[in-house]
């Protein structure tokens, strides 16, 4: 049957080749059954002896609520008043349930029940008790019932009245030790801080005291803002000051100026009379105008002693107009007050500029007393105000060690109650266990079956045995043209012309020489069977090939015997199946089977002698005329390398490989000596396949 075909006929290695089928991968499930079902039955045996065994587990069950109080309030400082910072419920839950998987709480809980009681099996010393805890961590079980502050605990045991009797132990043991870890420091060691803090505080008191003292320091923050202020007022004091006794300056000198530029005596009151000379000029023109007057009446006018009394006349006239009215009599002088005022002015004014000169100096001199002051305050600052912070840290711790002072003996008082854990179920002794046996037979079923499926993959992918076409092509890297099934032992043939049931179908022929022809075309054309070890069913291939073509086809067919075992030649085996060989006309070790259209060789060389190239070349070339299909059998490589030396002078190289017999590297080492002796591998034939899937399920898939 012909499972797998070329898809490329124009080429000669790897033609496309289909996927993986079902059929495929079922293969090797019920090629490697028996081995994996064996596998598959020892853990499902084990576990089933290990559940008709196994004896029943108690589970005894109790549940504790979870409150929230203070035990979960974080302050950050000593001697903090805001509000503590309060975990979330579940934090606060999760602690609790940390606190229970103590393994000190468990190993208290273990000695008080007694180990022979909780685990009999085991020794009573440290190597027993480290198994039991380990024991013990697998068989307790503590869960937060979901959305609730509820802890509910479980433990198994094969003891029902002990389960439940550890398991209130355990909480008992629980509640104890959360108490102790809750629980703050005892009164006589708050007691010692307590004194410890006075101590301290009372020295801090005393040396603050010093420094105040020796510093002249009453609030330390009220005088330094004193003398800052101070400081600054007197600044600005001293810049008025400059200021005022800068503009005293100017006056000063600009009265001084003035003064010099005053006259000290100045005229106070003058008398005026009428001018002597404007009486002496109108006497003389009086003269001269009454010398004109009698001039004028002796002579006519243009008479030059009439107009020189005239020019004379004009002469006076304009001295009387250009002589002053009047003139001073009298003048009396006396001191300027303007000159006096000057100088009471220049007076004040230099007192003045002395009496603030005077003030500048005094404050000058009391800034330099308040800068002294002020330095020696911000020298003196650091240590004073770390002082008084350390006194503010000590006054609060004093005061908080005092508050945990009384709570601690609050608690002491109080050291018998619950806290915020109360128990909602005490454990009670179950009155039913569980043998576990569907668990354990799921678990041996689930490991049978994963042993199984892993050991159908593990030897699938190591395996170099060839199983399937499909695990052929993938670890040749070549197609699978034929598949050919194992026949009844693969029973002795039968007489050679008779309708037997042969290996290679009437299909499988067909498909091969379409193959052929696609290479050669109408030529002639050679194909050659050989494989790597002897027995793999080259000789019955091929046999059967050219049988089928010799039986539907006009043309002559030839099988080449390249080179048999001893004894056992093509023509003997035909010879041996009933069929008769007749000897060629003219043609030395060539038969005719049966009368009909197919010939056969002898034996082409043998083992130890071998044909030239030439010798090869003639005979093949002569071959083509002759025959329309040429079959060389060819010796296994393992005995022989005559099939690699002839592979360059067929068409079609086919590899014979028997399924679940030939190893991979073999054919794969075989097709690599082809192909570097000039020959091509075309493809493979799986001979002797079977078919592991049985025919009901293979006909589904």
């Amino acid at each position: 049957m012909t499972d797998t075909t070329a898809s490329d006929v124009g080429s000669t290695r790897s033609p496309g080749r289909a996927g993986f089928t079902t059929r495929d991968l079922l293969t090797p499930v019920f090629y490697y059954g028996r081995i994996a079902l064996l596998i598959f039955l020892i853990p499902v045996v084990l576990s089933l002896g290990l559940a008709l065994t196994a004896k029943p587990v108690f589970t005894a069950q109790s549940r504790l609520l979870i409150l929230l109080g203070d035990d979960y309030i974080f302050r950050g400082t000593v001697n903090s008043s805001g509000p503590g910072l309060t975990f979330d419920r579940a934090q606060i839950v999760n602690a609790e349930m940390e606190i229970l998987k103590s393994k000190d709480i468990q190993t208290q809980a273990i000695r008080l029940v007694g180990m022979s009681r909780v685990y009999p099996a085991l020794r009573n010393d440290q190597q027993g008790l480290n198994q039991a805890l380990e024991q013990l961590g697998k068989d307790l079980r503590i869960e937060n019932v979901p959305a609730s502050n509820v802890i509910e605990l479980g433990l198994r045991n094969r003891n029902a009245a002990v389960s439940a009797e550890l398991l209130n132990a355990l909480v008992d043991l629980y509640i104890k030790r959360r108490r102790e870890i809750f629980e703050r420091s005892d009164v006589k060691v708050i007691r010692e801080q307590e004194a410890d803090l006075r101590s301290r505080l009372t020295a801090l008191e005393a040396r603050i005291a010093s420094v105040s003292s020796a510093s002249g320091i009453g609030d330390y923050s009220q005088e330094l803002v004193t003398t800052q202020t101070r400081q600054t007022t007197l600044i600005a004091q001293l810049q008025g000051m400059d200021q005022q006794i800068s503009q005293a300056g100017g006056r000063e000198g600009r009265l001084d100026k003035d003064l010099k530029e005053t006259a000290p005596v100045i005229t106070l009151n003058t008398d005026l009379a009428r001018s002597q000379q404007l009486e002496a000029l109108t006497t003389a023109l009086s003269g001269v105008e009454e010398q004109r007057r009698v001039a004028a009446a002796k002579y006519r006018d243009g008479h030059p002693l009439v107009a020189e009394l005239d020019r004379q006349i004009a002469g006076l006239q304009a001295a009387v107009s250009a002589a002053p009215q009047q003139e001073a009599a009298l003048i009396r002088k006396g001191v300027n007050p303007v000159y006096q005022d000057l100088g009471t002015q220049l007076a004040a004014t230099r007192g003045e500029a002395a009496a603030l000169k005077a003030g500048r100096q005094q404050a000058l001199d009391a800034l330099n007393e308040n800068a002294a002051r002020l330095q020696s305050l911000i020298e003196v600052g650091p240590v004073y105000r770390e002082l008084l912070r350390n006194r503010a840290l000590l006054e609060g711790a004093y005061q908080d060690i005092a508050r945990k002072a009384e709570d601690a003996r609050l608690e002491v008082a109080l050291a018998g109650a619950q806290a915020n854990v109360r128990i909602v179920e005490r454990a009670q002794p179950p009155s039913r266990g569980q043998t576990g046996r569907v668990i354990i037979l799921a678990a041996g079923l689930m490991l049978g079956l994963a042993s199984a499926l892993s050991l159908i993959v593990v030897s699938a992918a190591t395996s170099q045995i060839m199983v399937s076409p499909a695990d052929a092509e993938a670890k040749l890297d070549l197609p699978v043209l034929v598949t050919v099934p194992r026949s009844e032992d693969d029973l002795a043939r039968s007489p050679l012309w008779r309708p037997l049931l042969s290996r290679m179908t009437a299909d499988d022929v067909n498909l091969l020489q379409r193959l052929l022809r696609s290479l050669v075309g109408e030529d002639s054309g050679v194909i050659q069977w050989i494989a790597a070890d002897d027995g793999e069913g080259v000789s019955s291939l091929g046999l059967d090939m050219a049988i089928y073509r010799a039986q539907r086809t006009t043309g002559r067919v030839l099988i080449v015997d390249v080179e048999p075992q001893d004894g056992q030649s093509m023509a003997a085996r035909i010879q041996r199946q009933g069929g008769r060989l007749d000897p060629v006309e003219d043609m030395r070790n060539l038969f005719q089977v049966d009368r009909s259209n197919l010939h056969v060789t002898g034996p082409m060389t043998r083992s130890g002698q071998s044909l030239s190239d030439d010798r090869w070349l003639a005979f093949m070339k002569q071959a083509r005329q002759d025959y329309s299909l040429i079959v060389m059998d060819s010796p296994a490589v393992q005995r022989s390398s005559a099939g690699i030396l002839v592979a360059p002078l067929a068409d079609m190289t086919l590899v014979v490989v028997e399924a679940e017999s030939t190893r991979a590297p073999v054919i794969q080492n075989l097709v690599r000596r082809i192909e570097a002796g000039g020959g091509a591998v075309f493809g493979a034939v799986l001979n002797k396949r079977r078919f592991f899937i049985p025919p009901f399920v293979y006909s589904k898939i």
